[in-house]
This record gives C-alpha cells, sequence and structure tokens, in this order.
C-alpha cells in the first residue's frame, strides 16, 4: 500500500483474518481449525446453513476446511459441460500440462474442476478433482483458482471459497502435489492461507523470497447479508502480495495497493532487472501499474501502464529473461472489448514492446478472456484462457515459443494457436 494510504496493524489483521502461524504474532486457540463438513451423497444436497440471514454460522463457514473430490464422474458428467470460466494452467517438470476451470456459473455456488494432459494438449483427461462445497450442503461456492509449480517441482493449487457472489473475506486455501507427474497424483489436504483469492501465479523473488498475489475486492462487490461485515478488513482491500521465506511453509502479509476505480483486481506482479517489484493490475478502462521500491511493503503512486478492456491481462517474466504480457487488443493505445486476445514481449521491463502474436481475435459470444501464462522446461509457452462462458464454453490454450510473439505469427515447430481443452460436449479427445 502506498506511504499515503491508511496504515495496516499486521496484529490486528493477523487476529481478524486467521492469518496466524505465519508471522510468528499469535497464538492459535485449539478452537481454531474448523471442523470438516460431513460428506453429502448428491450433488446439490439442501444447505445446511440459511445463506439468506447473517449469523455466526454463516460467518465461520468460509473457515470450514474444503472437502476435494477425487472421483466427481459419473456425479458432474453432465452438469460441468454447459459453462467455463478460465482460471489457471501449468507445466511440470516432465511436460505434464495441467489445467483448471470454473463450472456451473459465475456466481455463489460456482465450483473449480482440474484436468491434465500428457500429449502436449492433444489429448486430456476427464476432470481428475472437483472443489464443490455446495455438494456438501454449505452456501458458498469457488470461484477462483490458481496452479503453480514451484523451484522444487512441486504442483500448489491456490483457490478461493466464499459465501453469496463475495461475502466480504472469503478464504483463500491452496492444495500441493509434491509429484505431480505420477500416474496417480496424490493431493494434500487443504492448507488456510489467508483472506481473498489468488488468480495470478506467484514469483520467486532473487533473494528467494515467494511473493503471492492476494485480492481482496472493494466493498461495492459485497453481497447480501454481508455488506456490514469485514470493516476490519476495508484497509486491505485492494491487490496485495504476501511472502513466505520458508518455501511456502508460512505466508505472512506484505503489502499492497489500493488502485483507484479496480474492478476484482487481478495482479501480476514482476520483479524488474533493478530489483524494484511492478504490479498490473485490472481497472474498469484501463490496466493501472504501480511499483515498489522495498520488496512489496509498500507502493507508489497509481499511473496508467495502456488502455483495456474491463478484464484480466497477465504478465510473466519467462526463461529467456524477457516479460510475456497477454491482453485485449493489438496495440497500446485503442481499447477494446474481450476479443483479439494478444502476446508481446519486452525485454526492456516493460518500457517498450515488440512483436504481437494474435492468439485469439474471436468475439462472438462473450468473446475471450482470462488468460494465464505456463512455461514448460523446454521453453514452450502454454496461454490458457477461455470462448464464450455460457453459449461456447470452451476452455483453450495457445502453445508458441518468443520467436513466434517476435514474428507476430506462428513459425516455430509445434506451435498451435486456439487449441480446445474442453468445450459443451466434453474433453478434447478425452480419456478416462
Amino acid at each position: 500500500m502506498s506511504d499515503n494510504q491508511r496504515q495496516v496493524d499486521r496484529r490486528e489483521l493477523l487476529k481478524a483474518t486467521g492469518t496466524v502461524a505465519a508471522a510468528g504474532l499469535l497464538s492459535v486457540p485449539d478452537s481454531a481449525p474448523a471442523q470438516r463438513a460431513p460428506r453429502k451423497p448428491n450433488l446439490r444436497p439442501p444447505l445446511t446453513i440459511n445463506p439468506d440471514k447473517l449469523s455466526q454460522e454463516l460467518l465461520n463457514a468460509i473457515r470450514i476446511t474444503p472437502r476435494v473430490n477425487h472421483a466427481p464422474f459419473p456425479a458432474y458428467a453432465g452438469s460441468y459441460l454447459p459453462f467455463a470460466m478460465a482460471q489457471s494452467n501449468e507445466v511440470t517438470r516432465s511436460g505434464r500440462v495441467w489445467t483448471a476451470w470454473i463450472g456451473g456459473e459465475d456466481g455463489p455456488i460456482a465450483y473449480l474442476l482440474a484436468s491434465y494432459s500428457d500429449d502436449q494438449g492433444k489429448s486430456w483427461r476427464k476432470p481428475v478433482f472437483v472443489i464443490d462445497p455446495a455438494a456438501y450442503g454449505l452456501p458458498m461456492g469457488t470461484r477462483v483458482g490458481c496452479f503453480w509449480c514451484d523451484p522444487r517441482g512441486r504442483l500448489w493449487l491456490f483457490f478461493k471459497q466464499s459465501c453469496s457472489h463475495f461475502d466480504g473475506s472469503c478464504s483463500n486455501w491452496y492444495i500441493r502435489c509434491d509429484n505431480p507427474d505420477a500416474k496417480t497424483p496424490v493431493w494434500s489436504e487443504p492448507t488456510y492461507v489467508s483472506f481473498g483469492a489468488t488468480i495470478t501465479k506467484p514469483i520467486v523473488r532473487k533473494n528467494g523470497e515467494w511473493l503471492l498475489p492476494v485480492s481482496l475486492w472493494e466493498r461495492w462487490h459485497i453481497g447480501k447479508p454481508f455488506q456490514y461485515c469485514y470493516h476490519e478488513l476495508d484497509a486491505v482491500r485492494g491487490a496485495n502480495v504476501f511472502v513466505s521465506d520458508d518455501d511456502g511453509v508460512h505466508w505472512r502479509y506484505c503489502g499492497g495497493h489500493i488502485f483507484k476505480d479496480s474492478c476484482f483486481n487481478e495482479h501480476s506482479v514482476v520483479e524488474l532487472t533493478d530489483g524494484r517489484l511492478w504490479m498490473l493490475s485490472r481497472c474498469h478502462k484501463e490496466i493501472s501499474q504501480s511499483f515498489s521500491e522495498n520488496g512489496g511493503r509498500a507502493w507508489g503512486e497509481q499511473s496508467t501502464a495502456f488502455p483495456h478492456a474491463n478484464a484480466k491481462c497477465v504478465a510473466r517474466r519467462l526463461k529467456s529473461g524477457r516479460i510475456l504480457l497477454v491482453k485485449h487488443g493489438k496495440d497500446f493505445v485503442n481499447r477494446t472489448g474481450r476479443w483479439d486476445l494478444t502476446a508481446f514481449l519486452s525485454e526492456d521491463d516493460g518500457k517498450t514492446w515488440k512483436g504481437g502474436l494474435l492468439l485469439d481475435e474471436r468475439r462472438d459470444g462473450t468473446g475471450v478472456s482470462y488468460p494465464d501464462i505456463a512455461q514448460a522446461s523446454d521453453g514452450t509457452i502454454y496461454v490458457h484462457y477461455d470462448r464464450g462462458r455460457t453459449t461456447h464454453a470452451e476452455i483453450l490454450f495457445a502453445r508458441f515459443r518468443d520467436e513466434d510473439v517476435l514474428a507476430k505469427k506462428v513459425t516455430s515447430a509445434g506451435a498451435a494457436l486456439k487449441n480446445v481443452v474442453k468445450d459443451r460436449a466434453g474433453m478434447r479427445g478425452g480419456s478416462a
């Protein structure tokens, strides 16, 4: 948060949000770990908590430890097909491509699905797990998720749970797979991280710190009956970063920035060659930016990075040292809608941009949106996104390399655009 914004008392923030062992500032009472939700046999059983009446039971619901359904079929065989909202993809050391998206709706009872491909995206397994709180009678959904492979090769999935469309706090969790290339990947139990949501990948700084982007949405997003709750979090309603200096064992609040005219934040963070941090965040008519000179604890004044649709863009440093930016629009002057998803490269820390590989120009349905970047060990880049969330219900990816972006066309062996992961008929080339 910039120096002229309200300062945050970290002890009070941790008390309010339950971000405990991370900073070692307070002890956790024995009663703090939330009870597990009982298993329910039906896909949508009656809710066990009234979602329309504010109660302590409802406020506690977001801290109930999530359940991960590792055998989602045949229960979800038909229900996941009509809707798809992209979230994330990642590539493991062996080249397995993981992908995650939201099914059901972009609303209170959304759920997260995950799948993987062992042939560079030619075929995909049916969803291998689902995170769906409403399937256990809870009045909440899972509407944000982010895959990330850490330097040790472990695969993390960060995901958000929230009552209503947004309850004012929500809860940010992770599960981790230490051998994501295994024939049968084994995932950890969910671990609570913080308030808010993580939709863009962490970064590893030169000093070894891990920085995790965490967004806490503005009060105008809060739905009933929570509209008067969580005022203690108002000082951090923006684009935040959490830090870990022990390879993700603990995460603690570091700092953040509250962008004017922000819409969901969905911020990317990049470490520049001079050690500063660069943050790009979604606003209604542009992508705004801020810089930090002290590791993310304080952020400078907001400025315009470039005009943009009211939609997510994503930036990430590649193995080549260049920064890859995926945004809407073929230039940095004109503001477009959710079409013309285009990739650019910068060799000077974002001062100028080269190339311009048009990944998907289509605008029918709800257009194309919500890109995420992953890169394989051989340098191949994967960009995951959606098309026509309610019309086509497609999750897609583009596969290319740096030289394709610079050439503004596909030139490298194996590069391909508009590859379908799933559509309304199911998984592309799906296998059991």
